[in-house]
């Protein structure tokens, strides 16, 4: 029997891939058509992070243990040549070895061909946009600065490393930039392009999810995280979930949710290119035969202002409604804290295991 292609696309982080999930859940029947089975996700959003956690070993909840099973068994019921499945959590997971072995020899074994799409997208612009989803989702609450010293240091945001995992398993690296073109343009019709796929045969290629939180969101959940975790507490990964919603809620009905943080200035982001550089040049070199610069002109010449209410303060009335929604998401999430059903100690619910980490190890934004 013919080897089926597998598309694997794993983000990163902050690249639009909540908006190709979402497009994808969405025309999954028209894209069955034109030979592209996309298998049914467990998330609302249409993310493959169970069916990708599971390949890769990890322990799911009990509603989603299935999901290999239920993929292999849609497998065999479609004729389609090639599947396409999406979750950045495979990205943080792919860095630590056995996680990897065991997806990719799990794929193999289901008779299919891997092929890793991503899109690489400038250092700078992707840590800030990650530190804003990441403080939002009540993961992190060190300052701007501290985030930029720990991420630059961390292996899951240097790319040259996906080669390396792309030639350990025979897997085709496919990569498209993401720059300040594919945010204007859309981050969908540049997925469709790379399948040689019309964007107008489909509906919601212009969909954008997941829009960066503002300086007001990312001043509200720092410091409830920061009390939150003054004795010591770790969030559970459900707990997370449900801070995120509950602070979301709040701001939208009290007028106050905002977008666009940024805690970048122009010199730091120089400084954070200048740091990854000569692996974003080791990269953009065999996978486009081009330097990093060349490809992301634009973005390494971007100016920033910072607007991080730690950098800037804000003016008093702003001052004063940020003290009291911070005084009411407190109570909220001592309230979700308080929760046992929300507290359950098990691998899946353990945010930093659900990220291949163990408690001495670094923490990543998963879903």
């Amino acid at each position: 029997m013919t080897k089926r292609i597998c598309y694997i696309h794993i983000g990163p982080h902050k690249t639009g891939t909540s908006s190709i999930q979402w497009f994808l859940k969405e025309n999954r029947a028209e894209l069955l058509k034109y030979g592209y089975f996309v298998p049914e996700s467990e998330a609302k959003h249409g993310a493959h992070h169970a069916l990708g956690r599971k390949l890769c070993g990890q322990e799911l909840r009990a509603h989603e243990q299935s999901a290999v099973a239920n993929f292999t068994r849609a497998l065999d019921e479609t004729p389609s040549e090639a599947v396409i499945i999406s979750s950045e959590a495979l990205g943080d997971l792919f860095i630590h070895r056995n996680y990897a072995t065991a997806f990719f020899t799990r794929i193999r074994e289901l008779n299919l061909e891997p092929k890793l799409v991503l899109f690489p997208r400038n250092p700078p612009q992707q840590i800030n946009s990650l530190y804003s989803s990441v403080v939002r989702r009540f993961c992190r609450s060190e300052s701007f600065e501290a985030f930029v010293q720990e991420v630059t240091q961390r292996c899951g945001l240097r790319y040259s490393p996906l080669i390396e995992l792309a030639n350990a398993h025979n897997a085709e690296l496919i990569a498209q930039p993401f720059t300040r073109k594919t945010i204007t343009h859309g981050v969908v019709p540049e997925f469709l392009q790379l399948f040689g796929l019309d964007t107008s045969q489909f509906r919601d290629t212009d969909v954008r999810r997941n829009e960066d939180a503002g300086p007001f969101t990312v001043s509200v959940a720092r410091p409830v995280s920061r009390l939150i975790g003054r004795n010591g507490n770790q969030l559970k990964w459900l707990q997370t979930v449900q801070c995120t919603t509950k602070l979301a809620t709040y701001l939208e009905e009290n007028r106050l949710a905002d977008a666009r943080y940024c805690g970048l200035t122009t010199a730091l982001a120089r400084q954070i290119e200048r740091e990854l550089r000569p692996d974003s040049d080791a990269f953009a070199q065999r996978v486009w035969d081009r330097p990093w610069a060349a490809i992301f002109a634009a973005d390494i010449g971007e100016e920033f202002t910072p607007n991080d209410f730690e950098m800037c303060r804000p003016d008093e009335s702003t001052e004063r409604r940020l003290q009291q929604a911070i005084r009411e998401m407190t109570v909220i999430a001592e309230q979700v804290m308080a929760d046992p059903a929300l507290a359950v100690k098990a691998p899946w619910n353990d945010f930093l295991g659900r990220a291949g980490w163990t408690c001495e190890g670094q923490l990543t934004e998963t879903r």
